[in-house]
């Protein structure tokens, strides 16, 4: 350590050199400066990096910088003119000589006279001490050939002084932060905070998002108030939640580097800036953020033509195949480039087979003209359309990011005439969906959405009907909205449990901030019915609200306490159920569950030891480094070992994310009578017979199916039962969709597209068997998805990108036997998941306008293995002894 004499002298040296880096930044009036430009474009795949190269371009060129105006009064302060010369187009990696794309291609020749001095035509900014204040050109410039002026533009805007602020350029209004000293200035840009219009869409609920991680960092040389050198690199990792390796890396290097420069005699005359410009000639203020554009989709093959082709491609009756599912992609992707009339006349011509798949496809294209052709099509008013009015509305249902125009066509569909009471019902529980996804997207304040919420509130107010009741409060559950739980909680109170019911599992959905201290109290008072009484189903469901919104340590007490003191099967149900939860590191009341069987007064045989049939299990589907794929399974048996309720639940895990994929849940009432003599809980219940099933598929729900209701009807369907299950949900749906444009800082555009399409066929059924007391329910899942993602750079002269291809079809059955012969009743579970295989498909390209592409693809595939999952010990045994006995 020095003296300090020897201290003060370092310390000034290093201001006096930071200075000189602040206050330098201008050049002499009148010369020319010259630097060597490269800008180099890589875009790789996450899929398998090792196997494929990168794609991409290089290019390199030569530019001028002229200082045109000088401020008198601060000579840095200045109009800067910049120009292109000797622009090359090149590989960015080794190529053998047959991939080089780039051989023997002159650069004037690819690129046209017409863009080629469109590109060496200068431009004008305004530069005061490195801050970038204004940009000038001519009103033509327009597209790439501007962004690319503005991404070389761009590179000059540099503050010496460290620090953080927010500067425009071509990414947008960015918060930037600089680091200098020793004539060196490191500069980091936050492009995630970078303010510009909108482009492009995505998906209401993340598990079905893109994930897009920015970087961008740059390392400045300045001497004597020069760039030396500047050094930008970025990269931009575009990949799907559920699968980090289906998108792709782009990575950007710009370098510049001085050359030389000289004085130049002439020099034009102005006493201000606006004077300068005025003598330079016709030049207007051109915005310094990049516009982006859509890239023209290269449509191949016509509509019509492939309308034609279908039947002879693809088998449309069966949607959970591979095929059909590529199929439904290609034609959404068709469709989004088609007119009104052309998809007004494939409705029209459609053949029977043809038309639930041209819906869906229409549905999903989400256009104004797609939109505009269902709503002229498709006729409300009468009951002929009434199949393709369903499929219509599922395929709005699960839209990934329903747009203004689509609640406008439902809104006006619904406050028409509608001919059909499940289509009315259908119609108003899929505004409501739609209803949540806006706002799951901020866009819940928009003009249309307000009108839509007032539309169902008023019904609900209005509504006399307890179907009606029950039409408007499933809307609201699949709202979500949280300014209806002081309404939902109304509703709880209701005499019908069919409608308390409904209002209390409304509740189940909202976070756990939502649910206040209110929807607590009102879940204990109806789970211990310290004020009415209420139906099993509905108390379970309240139980639900409760376990799942982190219950302190006296409502778990008073909930442990109640063990023993319900009904055999309901006490067993719940004993199983919090046993369930213990098991579980992922449950908010685990731990909490924990502390409260350590009092002995709670935990001990004579209380947690329950017999019956009832049970709850849960588990793991799969588990991969980016989701987590989960299944509950309940089921709750009255007195007399006949079904009450069977609920599977299966939800994917992503991140921060959560998306309730599939919920399947079969109400029974009243089959106790044909067993036993009614009990009082029976006779409290006053329900009549009846057997429904009710869907909830990617986080909406649909009205319920009824397989039976009313002893007449039961006895009908029992004479007339079928082998064959009843269809709950079948159609093709667009779940992924995702568009996004990347302005990258060389003024490059990139775009990201991922769509992700499922073909599902959901069915179920259920027998009972009155003469050998036996029942049996299956609800069978079918379904194909195939995700596409195509990651690339188009400059209309050069393309290079990666695209990727995923696809799967599986199946997965919930069945559960039952025979009430023996004592105790006999009941298995059984989750039968089938052997399915996998295929993944990688692609890189580059390719000019004319001559051979450059292409590599890669391929792998596997079979994931069938099995039976295993829920608990108890199941396991019971399924042994109940399957061994079947012929």
């Amino acid at each position: 350590m020095g003296t300090p004499e020897v201290l003060r002298k370092w310390m000034l040296m290093f201001v006096i050199s930071t200075l000189r880096c602040a206050e330098g930044l201008a050049y002499k009036s009148g010369t020319l400066f010259k630097y060597n430009y490269n800008v180099d474009l890589l875009l790789e795949s996450l899929s398998n990096p090792a196997a494929l190269p990168g794609s991409g371009f290089r290019i390199e060129a030569v530019i001028q910088l002229h200082a045109v105006w000088e401020n008198s009064s601060n000579q840095r302060d200045q109009l800067i003119q910049l120009q292109l010369q000797e622009v090359k187009l090149l590989n960015v990696s080794e190529r053998k000589e047959s991939q080089n794309i780039f051989k023997n291609i002159h650069v004037e020749a690819l690129l046209g006279p017409t863009i080629m001095v469109a590109l060496k035509k200068p431009v004008f900014f305004h530069w005061n001490s490195g801050k970038i204040e204004s940009l000038y050109g001519s009103a033509e410039e327009t597209g790439l050939i501007l962004n690319l002026k503005r991404g070389l533009v761009s590179l000059f805007q540099l503050q010496p002084n460290s620090g953080t602020i927010t500067e425009v350029d071509v990414s947008g209004n960015c918060r930037v932060t600089y680091e200098t000293g020793n004539n060196q200035v490191v500069k980091i840009k936050d492009l995630h905070s970078c303010e510009r219009p909108e482009f492009g869409f995505h998906a209401s609920n993340q598990v079905l998002g893109v994930q897009w991680q920015p970087t961008s960092k740059g390392l400045y040389s300045v001497e004597n108030g020069v760039i030396k050198t500047a050094v930008i690199e970025e990269s931009h990792e575009v990949n799907l939640n559920l699968q980090s390796t289906i998108g792709a890396k782009i990575s950007s290097r710009q370098q510049l580097h001085y050359l030389t420069s000289e004085l130049r005699p002439e020099k034009f005359s102005g006493t201000s800036l606006q004077e300068a410009l005025r003598n330079l000639g016709v030049y207007t203020p051109l915005s310094m953020t990049g516009v982006l554009e859509k890239i023209p989709r290269k449509v191949h093959t016509p509509a019509d033509d492939y309308l034609k082709s279908l039947d002879k491609k693809t088998d449309l009756r069966d949607l959970s195949k591979v095929s059909t599912t590529n199929t439904f992609l290609a034609f959404v992707q068709l469709l989004r480039e088609a007119k009104k009339i052309d998809i007004l006349n494939f409705l029209k011509m459609a053949a029977g087979n043809e038309i639930s798949f041209l819906i869906d496809s229409a549905t999903a294209a989400q256009t104004e003209s797609s939109l505009s052709a269902l709503s002229q099509y498709l006729d409300f008013t009468k009951d002929t359309q009434d199949s393709q009015l369903q499929t219509f509305l599922y395929a709005c249902a699960f839209s990934s990011h329903p747009s203004k125009e689509l609640i406008r066509t439902l809104l006006a569909k619904l406050q028409g005439k509608i001919a059909s009471r499940e289509i009315q019902e259908t119609t108003v529980s899929v505004i409501g969906a739609v209803i949540g996804k806006m706002c799951q997207r901020n866009l819940c304040k928009l003009e249309e959405v307000e009108t839509a919420k007032k539309v169902l509130l008023d019904g609900l107010n209005a509504a006399k009907e307890e179907a009606d009741v029950k039409m408007y409060l499933l809307a609201l559950k699949n709202a979500c909205l949280p300014e209806t739980i002081p309404l939902l909680l109304q509703y709880t109170e209701w005499q019908s449990s069919s409608v308390a019911a409904l209002a209390v599992t409304a509740l189940q959905r909202f976070q756990s901030v939502d649910i206040t201290q209110e929807v607590k109290k009102q879940m204990n008072r109806i789970f211990h019915q310290s004020r009415n009484h209420y139906e099993t189903t509905v108390r379970m469901a309240a139980l639900d609200v409760i376990l799942n919104n982190h219950p302190s340590t006296m409502e778990l007490k008073n909930i442990l306490l109640s063990v023993g003191e319900m009904e055999s099967e309901t006490s067993k149900y719940l004993a199983s159920k919090l046993q369930n939860i213990l098991h579980s590191d992922r449950h908010p009341a685990s731990k909490v569950i924990r502390e409260v069987l350590k009092d002995p007064m709670i935990y001990n045989y004579n209380r947690l030891s329950r017999t019956g049939s009832s049970s709850s299990t849960s588990g793991y589907l799969a588990v991969t480094t980016d989701m987590v794929s989960s299944y509950n399974m309940d089921l709750l048996f009255g007195d007399f070992g006949i079904l009450r309720q069977s609920q599977s639940d299966f939800f994917i895990f992503t991140r921060e994310s959560q998306l309730h994929a599939t919920q399947v849940t079969i109400k029974a009432r009243g089959l106790d009578t044909f067993f036993k003599e009614s009990s009082k809980e029976v006779q409290d219940d006053d329900d009549e017979v009846m057997a429904a099933m009710s869907v909830i598929l990617f986080d909406v729900q649909f009205p319920p199916v009824v397989f039976f209701q009313g002893y007449s009807d039961l006895m009908e369907k029992l004479w007339s039962v079928t082998e064959e299950p009843r269809s709950i949900i079948k159609g093709s749906f667009l779940l992924i969709d995702h568009l996004q444009a990347i302005l990258l800082q060389s003024g490059l555009q990139a775009s990201a597209e991922f769509h992700g399409g499922l073909g599902i066929d959901i069915s179920g059924n259920i027998e009972l068997r009155l003469w050998s007391q036996k029942s049996k329910t299956n609800i069978r899942n079918r379904g194909a998805l195939v995700i596409n993602s195509a990651i690339q750079v188009d400059t209309t002269f050069v393309q290079a990108g990666v695209n990727s291809n995923s696809e799967a079809a599986a199946s997965l059955d919930f069945v559960s036997t039952v025979n009430f012969v023996d004592f105790p009743i006999l009941i298995c579970l059984q989750l039968l998941k089938e052997p399915f295989p996998y295929r993944e498909t990688a692609t890189i390209y580059e390719s000019l306008q004319k001559g051979v592409p450059f292409t590599i693809r890669k391929k792998r595939s596997m079979t994931v293995q069938g099995a039976e999952l295993p829920l608990h010990r108890a199941n396991s045994e019971m399924c042994e002894k109940l399957l061994s006995k079947q012929p």
